[in-house]
Order: C-alpha cells, then sequence, then structure tokens
C-alpha cells in the first residue's frame, strides 16, 4: 500500500494521462519468509510514458524507464542499495519526414543510507523501515532519472546537432537552417516527452 507513492511520482513527472507505472517486489534468498523487517529485499520499478501530439514537436514517443533495486539486509542503522537502471527513448518528430531517434542508456547506482531501526509495533503503526526504504530508494531513481534525462539530450541530440550541421554545411551551406531547425525539433521532442510534469529537485 506504501508503494502507491510510486504512482505519485508517475503523475507528478510524466503527467496522469499517457503514463503508467509499475512496482514488483520480492524477497531475497536470505529472507524468505518475509519476517525479518531487517531483511534485504529486491524489487523492480517501471513506468511507460507514450505521448502523442497533432501540431506539436513530436508526432508520436516512448519513454520507458526501468529500474533494478537491490536492497541489502539493514545492518546498525545503515543499509545499501544498488540501482540499475535502463532508459529507452524513441521518439517520431513532426515535420521531420522519416527521421526517427531512439536509443537506450543504462547506469548503476550504488548508495549507503541511513534506515529508521523501528520497533515492530512502531513498523506496524508509523512505516519505520518500510518508509526509510520508499524514501531511500525514491530519492535515488529521481536523482538518476534526472541525470540520465540529462545525459539523453547531450548523448543524443547534441550529437545529432554535430552531424546535421556537418552534413548541411558540406552540402549546402545556403540553407544550413534547415538543418538546424531539423535538430531544434528534435531536441524539443526530448524535452516534451521526458521533462512533460517535471518538479523541481533538491540536491540530494
Amino acid at each position: 500500500g506504501r508503494w502507491i507513492v510510486w504512482d505519485v511520482y508517475r503523475e507528478l513527472y510524466y503527467g496522469k494521462t499517457g503514463s503508467v507505472s509499475s512496482v514488483y517486489l520480492w524477497e531475497k534468498d536470505n529472507n524468505k519468509d518475509g519476517r525479518n523487517a531487517t531483511g534485504g529485499f529486491a524489487g523492480c520499478f517501471l513506468i511507460k510514458n507514450t505521448l502523442k501530439q497533432d501540431g506539436g514537436s513530436i508526432a508520436l514517443g516512448e519513454w520507458n524507464s526501468i529500474h533494478v533495486v537491490d536492497v541489502g539486509a539493514v545492518k546498525e542503522g545503515k543499509c545499501v542499495y544498488n540501482i540499475t537502471t535502463t532508459v529507452l527513448l524513441s521518439l517520431e518528430p513532426s515535420g521531420g519526414g522519416s527521421s526517427t531517434i531512439s536509443g537506450s542508456l543504462s547506469r548503476q547506482n550504488k548508495r549507503e543510507c541511513s534506515v529508521s531501526l523501528a520497533s515492530r509495533d512502531e513498523i506496524n503503526t508509523t512505516g519505520g523501515i518500510d518508509t526509510s526504504h520508499i524514501v531511500n530508494i525514491g530519492k535515488m531513481i529521481e536523482e538518476v532519472e534526472s541525470n540520465m534525462r540529462s545525459e539523453m539530450d547531450s548523448l543524443y541530440i547534441q550529437k545529432t546537432r554535430n552531424v546535421v550541421d556537418m552534413m548541411w554545411t558540406d552540402e549546402r551551406p545556403n540553407v544550413s537552417t534547415e538543418g538546424q531547425e531539423h535538430t531544434k525539433t528534435l531536441n524539443e521532442a526530448v524535452f516534451a516527452m521526458s521533462m512533460k510534469g517535471k518538479g523541481n529537485l533538491t540536491d540530494k
């Protein structure tokens, strides 16, 4: 029930329409019975965002983010989180003819965070360890998604700009603005797709 916050995250960053989210959690081998409140677990956090526009910068776009989380056992109020994130992006800009842009990016992050060592009664009534895990995982996912959106822009859009500028400069120097406009359309498409509904991020 507490993981409904993941759906709230989706709505804030990707909007209420066109996006869906899912969370899957499972016990690790060292905690199969689920009775150890401080034992580790694993999970997968998914977001799919589809965007269609009439007259906008994107004809069709899809953003898929996959976060696989490994949560270690709590020891002395600390817990190690390993997150492997993969982002899949596919865009068809409006007015770009048959042009499409697509790609994927994967990153791994590891962090040790503080975890509340509440008693079993406190865990049942106030969240305790569960709440700490939600906060810690949420902050890491928020941060890594923000960084990867920026990397998507620099890796794909900026490189596309360089290639297009070289092509138009060498072959048709008098109409280079067409290439710049096409690249601008691609740039706007990525931001419209991945930054839709973005709020202000705080430093982690």
